[in-house]
């Protein structure tokens, strides 16, 4: 599959989870949508990365002070 695929999937994963009326239909459209992020970031060797699948590594990065 090329990015342009996996892009495309996961923005209508992402539409159908915010049009879903039922949370199990909206929670598994969202995780369908993650699934595809994943394997973006995976196919472009993580030079694409999607924040909210990583807040962990981002809470956990040191902040720089304004003195550094």
């Amino acid at each position: 599959m090329d990015l342009n695929y996996l892009f495309l999937r996961q923005q209508v994963e992402r539409t159908l989870a915010e049009m879903a009326e039922h949370p199990a239909a909206r929670d598994a459209h969202a995780e369908m949508a993650r699934q595809y992020e994943l394997e973006i970031e995976r196919k472009s060797g993580g030079r694409i990365v999607f924040p909210w699948n990583r807040e962990d590594l981002i809470s956990a990065r040191p902040t720089r002070s304004a003195s550094s």
